[in-house]
Order: C-alpha cells, then structure tokens, then sequence
C-alpha cells in the first residue's frame, strides 16, 4: 500500500506539472490524515527525486471555532520531517451576504490566510489535500445543484498566474490514504468540526459509496469519466433554458 500510493502522487504530480524544478511550496494542512500524509509525500519524496524544490507547511487556526487541533502535534510532526510550519490565525468573520453558510465562510477565510501567505513570502505553488473521493463528491454536487460537470482541478493558476493550486492526492482514494496513515502510524490532529455531520457533501458522500460497492473499479471510472467526453453521445443544452 505505501508503494502504490507513493506511485499514484508521483503520477499525479507527473501527469499534471505540478511540481517543477525550484519550485516554492506552501502545503496546506488542516490536521487530518490527508494533509499529513500529502505533506509526509511531499517532504520524503525530495530525498529521491533530481527535481529540487522548497516546501514549508501552514496551519490556519480559526479562533471562533469549537475545534482543538492539536497544534503542538502539528508542530512535532513537521519538525520531525524537517518542514517549517506557519501556524495563522483568523475568523469566520464575513462583510458579504448573510446567506452565506458558517462552512463558506470557514473555508473562504482559511484560503484568504492561506494566499495572503503564499503572496507575501514568495511561494508559487500551494498544495491541497483534496483526493479523489472529494472531486466525485463535488462533481456530483455540481451536477445536482448546478447544471454542470466540474469538480475540482489537479492544478489552477490563480490571480493572473501569480501562484497555482495544486493537489497532488487526486489520484489517491480516501481508502489509499487511510491505510497509508494506518501503516505509518500518523495520527489525526484535527479538532471535529460541529458543522461537518450537517453538510451537503456529507450525504454525496454516501453516495459515492454506494456506487463504490456497486464496482470495485466505480471510483476509477467516474474519475476518468470526467476526462472522456463523449459530446456525440451527451445531449446539447437546449435553446431558452
């Protein structure tokens, strides 16, 4: 299991460009299993390969929020991987429409603080932990509530190419990761969060399980899908809709 995961991040990064020589990245981590096992590929992986590139950590501490994430742990895991970590504080303080659910606003504020820091120390890529169990999630959602096939992209340029979004997980499963974790004996740090149990992508969530157990290759195939349009055989929109 560790090799093949190792194999699938090694893919994606490869596949997608998204780790170039010299390189500056700031991986994201939240506490939770797939960021720690994203950052412990990341850092063990410039021990083997000829690309050389800089990598540092950063945790945001949301202040206003009933979670306790173990920042000590936080901070003894990337010193035992000889990563330098940012631990930032901020809230879920919002200007814009009060219809905006305390998840948005959680995770707009998060990635704020996440790019003001890329910005100002000179980073040009930031590394996310979204695997491939999250972009059938989301592309599901997109389909049901929006009308349109996205999900959620291996690598995305951001403020006029100033710094890409990456996420070198995407090739990995929720299950590949856990096991990965599980073998390693990295423990999750990250507070619960009160709201996760009520959200929308908890119930997609199921779904995708329930379409896994259907095939054990549904995940892989869904994934893919994505990427083999068939327009001939997809309905156009229709005109006034």
């Amino acid at each position: 299991m560790m090799e093949k995961l190792k194999k699938k991040v090694g893919r994606a990064i490869h596949a997608y460009n998204q780790i170039e020589q010299d390189d500056r990245v700031l991986a994201g981590i939240s506490g939770g299993l797939d960021s720690l096992v994203m950052l412990e590929m990341l850092a063990t992986r410039m021990k083997f390969i000829p690309i050389r590139y800089h990598l540092e950590a950063i945790h945001v501490h949301m202040e206003d929020m009933p979670e306790h994430t173990d920042l000590k742990g936080l901070d003894e895991f990337c010193k035992r991987l000889g990563i330098p970590l940012h631990i930032l504080k901020t809230t879920t303080e919002w200007t814009g429409s009060k219809k905006k659910s305390t998840c948005f606003r959680c995770s707009w504020n998060r990635r704020k603080t996440i790019f003001q820091q890329a910005s100002e120390k000179g980073f040009n890529k930031i590394a996310l932990a979204h695997h491939m169990d999250d972009a059938l999630e989301t592309l599901l959602m997109n389909m049901t509530f929006h009308g349109e096939m996205s999900s959620i992209p291996p690598k995305i340029s951001m403020f006029e190419r100033r710094f890409d979004l990456i996420r070198p997980m995407l090739l990995s499963s929720d299950e590949e990761i856990k096991a990965y974790a599980n073998h390693q004996n990295i423990q999750h740090l990250q507070g619960e969060c009160p709201y996760e149990d009520k959200s929308k992508r908890e119930n997609f969530r199921e779904i995708v399980k329930e379409v896994s157990d259907m095939h054990r290759l549904a995940k892989i195939n869904l994934f893919n899908a994505m990427g083999t349009i068939n327009p001939d055989y997809l309905p156009s929109k229709p005109s006034g809709s």
